[in-house]
């Protein structure tokens, strides 16, 4: 038996085949047949209903300078411009890039989150042209008070 899969279905959904089930008792009419579905992960994706997260590793110089990149999405490469300075664990989203929403219609966001690599071992040049950046770098900027240092803050303590 042929059966159509709606795009974007979800593990654990499940369709019911109307009268296609076993022959009911004393030649009644055929029961239903339920098909659970099990959807294969593509592990590229992390799947959030129907949107898509996708880490992305950039080096240093990536981040730092601003790239567009290639990114995968479940119909293909898109192009994603990375913005100078972008910091790692940002989320940069590709809107309507994501799975197709079950019976509506549009897609939902490719969600990719930065991750800047440090290479583990610099040549002689590398190291030295880092150590001259390093001389003109500048201060890390100031993190922002966290939760509890605002709430205390806020008691006087």
């Amino acid at each position: 038996m042929s059966v159509e899969i709606p795009a974007g279905i979800s593990p654990n959904n499940y369709l019911t085949l109307r009268g296609q089930g076993a022959a009911g008792r004393r030649n009644g009419p055929g029961g239903d047949l339920l098909i659970m579905i099990e959807v294969k992960e593509d592990e590229r994706f992390e799947r959030q209903g129907d949107d898509l997260g996708f880490d992305l590793p950039l080096s240093f110089t990536q981040a730092a300078l601003g790239a567009t990149v290639m990114v995968p999405t479940p119909l293909g490469e898109e192009p994603l411009t990375v913005p100078a300075g972008v910091q790692a664990g940002t989320v940069l989203r590709l809107k309507g890039k994501g799975l197709p929403r079950l019976g509506q219609h549009g897609h939902g966001d490719l969600n990719v989150r930065i991750h800047v690599w440090i290479p583990e071992n610099l040549s002689n040049e590398q190291r030295r042209l880092l150590e001259e950046f390093a001389k003109v770098e500048g201060e890390p900027p100031k993190q922002n008070a966290g939760f509890w240092s605002r709430i205390r803050e806020a008691l006087g303590a």
